[in-house]
């Protein structure tokens, strides 16, 4: 028996669509849902649904914990509402499985942040691959019910997806990648920006618990740090590459001069930091073009359609936005945690 449980707060998504698809492959539908409106149990009593509900907001990861005590399924599988379920693969030979996500996209930040779910895909791909999981993307997934129990359910995280992922990982099972869904993803950058928020404080706060573990690990981190923080790589090689002995000789030369000529020492060293600047973008341009090269031939490769116009926008701006709010999210998860401070996100239950 397979048991599938839907997720929302407040409003219904795709949760209908998604019942009609399930009950018709034979999965046994429980719903968990926050502060539900009349629509939300209207789905519940037309199809005779299970449901776990509460008339506040208790937290996904207790709403989870709730939902998988009316589970009877061996194989259970987590869908948010604003996530549709395509095809499910089959996913029943992993211990856990990572449902490929697309975004259905519209606006420039949905169609940059499709190119970031390939890259998603991608990193958990080469994961499975490598036998490792990091993280698990909660908006669909699928999971043995028996693993879960031993790992003992949803753990209070503000990320429970990405804990849980964790403890897959950490704890050697079997992650698989299969199945195909179409989610949303923010259309909006303030709306953006509070998502990535949540998501990099979630991140953190999980990384920095289990830091020691995942050092030991490099099959773990290094899939996801590559591939889906590709602007790291040629930040590294530009730190990597060593000043050319013309740019130490040039800078010698200025010292001796400068009591010489105002005029000559200006513009020499104009070029020398126009030769810095070029080395580094030239590091930049090459990591860029690999980068690229590669997305595009695994997006061909692999049928998964994504704006190839788009891969110096994503490289060059959104990526290392994302990337920049990951480290602040880091340094501020491991102050908090240095003096026992709680960590909060705004308009999130934990």
């Amino acid at each position: 028996m397979k048991s599938a449980v839907l997720i929302t707060y407040r409003k219904p998504g795709f949760i209908e669509e998604n019942v009609k698809k399930l009950i018709k492959e034979g999965f046994e539908v429980i719903v968990a849902v926050d502060e539900p409106n009349e629509e939300i149990l209207r789905i519940v009593r037309k199809y005779g649904l299970k449901a776990t509900i509460s008339e506040r907001r208790r937290g996904k990861w207790r709403a989870l914990n709730d939902a998988i005590k009316l589970a009877k399924g061996d194989y259970v599988i987590f869908i948010d509402s604003d996530t549709r379920i395509v095809e499910l693969g089959d996913f029943e030979k992993f211990d856990a499985v990572e449902i490929v996500k697309e975004v259905n996209a519209s606006s420039l930040i949905e169609r940059l942040a499709k190119i970031e779910f390939f890259n998603m895909f991608l990193t958990s791909k080469i994961a499975s691959k490598l036998g490792s999981c990091l993280s698990l993307n909660g908006s669909a997934f699928g999971i043995r019910r028996d693993v879960l129990l031993k790992l003992g359910g949803f753990r209070r995280r503000i990320n429970e997806d990405t804990d849980l992922g964790m403890r897959l990982g950490l704890n050697g099972y079997r992650v698989g990648v299969c199945g195909r869904a179409i989610t949303k993803s923010p259309s909006r950058l303030k709306d953006w920006l509070a998502q990535r928020e949540r998501w990099s404080l979630g991140g953190a706060e999980v990384v920095i618990e289990n830091f020691p573990s995942i050092l030991k690990r490099p099959r773990l981190w290094i899939p996801y740090l590559f591939q889906f923080y590709p602007t790291i790589v040629g930040l590294a090689l530009g730190f990597a590459l060593p000043d050319s002995i013309i740019l130490k000789v040039l800078s010698l030369i200025i010292l001796f001069m400068f009591f010489v000529h105002f005029k000559l020492i200006s513009f020499l060293l104009l070029s020398v930091f126009e030769l810095h600047v070029m080395r580094n973008v030239i590091a930049m341009l090459i990591s860029f073009i690999v980068w690229a090269l590669t997305v595009i031939a695994l997006s061909k490769k692999t049928n998964y359609e994504i704006e190839f116009k788009l891969l110096p926008l994503y490289y060059f701006l959104y990526n290392p936005l994302w990337t920049m709010i990951c480290i602040v999210a880091l340094a501020k998860a491991s102050v908090f945690r240095l003096i026992g401070k709680e960590l909060k996100v705004k308009d999130w239950v934990v």
